[in-house]
């Protein structure tokens, strides 16, 4: 386990972001799955992490009749707050520590509740904590309603520094099984690609030998087909460094696709029932891939089933 440790340096805490939608429980599902075989010399702590929001003072405004901002400060707020967490909050919190632990889950378990706007207290305890891996659960909705409107994932994938963000797609998780029987991780030569090939091959080496099968798949935009021998020789190279790393051979396979790359890799994933895709991040803000856009952007926005996972450099 310590090769495999040395593979994950972002994995050593990880934060979960929790409420009571089902995409919260999948991504609970999936983080129980995930970590269980790392929780003992690799993953060192979990925290499931709650944010009362707006919703929560709202609720509690009806009872005092105050102005929002001084209704924080006063003993009533405290009480009748102390009292919605202990009966609101904390049993599905115990509840998903529950599911960590039925699945095998050995490290700490943290259980935190703060109040604010969760898309930014989110970021900011992230952010303060030095946490570097957010496994979180993704909702039904459109990328022009994401950008539009914003959404949690949308910006914690966006936000500053090195961070490895796990964006639980709508598949149905058996915590009894592994989660990522399938890895498809497409690559194109770059050093971002390789930080995803190199996670991958981490988690599947943290199952049973030969449970988890990895894609690594390159796809030649249709503008520039004489590019096959740079993808054949990609595919080669990746196919090389993850048998180096201890995958057995019939457990990598290689995948030369023609088109649009993000529409190739979400077409794939979802015909091939890949259960994560695994992608490098290429360190754009979050405004420059906001008007530019990037392959793992739209990837996101296009697949619904799959977990998309962001991946970036250690250092």
């Amino acid at each position: 386990m310590t090769e495999i440790k040395k593979l994950l340096p972002n994995m050593d805490r990880v934060l979960v972001p929790i409420d009571r939608s089902d995409a919260s429980e999948r991504a609970v599902r999936f983080a129980a799955c995930l970590l269980a075989p790392l929780s003992q010399d690799v993953v060192k702590e979990i925290v499931l992490l709650h944010v009362l929001g707006v919703g929560f003072l709202e609720k509690m405004a009806i009872n005092i009749d105050l102005r929002i901002a001084a209704l924080k400060e006063t003993p009533l707020f405290k009480r009748l707050a102390r009292e919605y967490i202990e009966k609101e909050v904390m049993p599905f919190m115990e509840e998903a520590e529950g599911l960590l632990r039925e699945a095998g889950v050995k490290c700490p378990v943290r259980k935190e509740v703060i109040e604010g706007d969760p898309t930014k207290e989110i970021i900011n305890f992230a952010l303060k904590e030095e946490i570097h891996t957010i496994i979180m659960g993704r909702r039904r909705r459109s990328a022009l309603a994401e950008r539009v409107l914003g959404s949690c994932s949308y910006a914690v994938t966006h936000r500053p520094g090195r961070h490895t963000d796990y964006i639980v797609g709508l598949e149905e998780i058996d915590i009894h099984a592994c989660p990522v029987p399938k890895i498809l991780v497409p690559v194109d030569g770059s050093s971002f690609a390789h930080n995803a090939l190199t996670e991958a091959a981490a988690l599947a080496l943290a199952f049973p030998k030969g449970t988890v099968e990895i894609s690594v798949l390159y796809v030649v935009e249709t503008a520039y087909e004489e590019n096959d021998g740079e993808g054949q020789k990609t595919l080669k190279e990746a196919r090389e460094y993850l048998v180096s790393l201890g995958l057995p051979e019939d457990k990598v396979e290689s995948i030369l696709a023609y088109g649009d790359p993000a529409e190739e890799i979400a077409r794939i994933a979802e015909e091939g029932h890949y259960n994560i895709i695994m992608m490098g991040r290429t360190g754009k803000s979050g405004l420059r891939e906001l008007i530019l856009g990037s392959v793992s952007s739209r990837v996101l926005h296009l697949v619904e089933r799959p977990t998309v996972a962001l991946i970036s450099p250690a250092d």
